[in-house]
């Protein structure tokens, strides 16, 4: 289980839920959009190191998806950012929304040191992208300077639920 966030651009109307989407990248590819994406994805890996961009196998996306290289280029050009520590952090970029999602498996001070590193890559999405942040699990928009205390016991709750049916299987 993940806890998931959504990110718009301010002033743009929903969908927050992008698993609904058909398309994972529908439309054409718009220069402006990749440079923003590569943008973004630059300030978050200098903010922290520990995030590594995902690369994609178009020859093999290509071939799975029954389309030539430059159609899974069209289709796949997101970026994926995962943590390579303990976080379990992953935030993708999308042309004009953002979804940052992490793992239930933290507890105490670990979950705490955990929401704050997303509380800071929120920030910098917020303040660099210009992006509000929808938390799906409480149905609101959240306010960085108020919120995270009540995210946070939100995390631990979902701890100790995920702990719980667990050990029931």
């Amino acid at each position: 289980m993940s806890y998931e966030l959504h990110l718009l651009r301010r002033g743009q109307d929903g969908p927050w839920d992008h698993s609904i989407e058909k398309e994972l990248n529908p439309g054409p590819i718009v220069d402006s959009k990749e440079q923003e994406k590569q943008y973004l994805a630059g300030a978050l890996c200098r903010f922290n190191q520990a995030l590594k961009e995902a690369r994609f196998d178009y020859t093999g996306l290509a071939a799975s998806q029954k389309v030539d290289e430059a159609e899974a280029r069209r289709r796949f050009r997101h970026i994926e950012l995962n943590s390579d520590d303990y976080s379990g952090i992953q935030i993708t970029l999308f042309d004009d929304t953002v979804d940052l999602i992490f793992p239930y498996w933290h507890s105490g001070e670990q979950a705490r040191s955990v929401l704050q590193q997303v509380w800071d890559y929120l920030a910098v999405l917020q303040t660099w992208g210009s992006f509000v942040t929808y938390d799906a699990q409480l149905e609101r928009v959240l306010n960085l300077d108020t919120d995270f205390e009540t995210v946070l016991q939100y995390v631990q709750a979902g701890n100790n639920s995920t702990y719980a049916s667990a050990s029931h299987v």
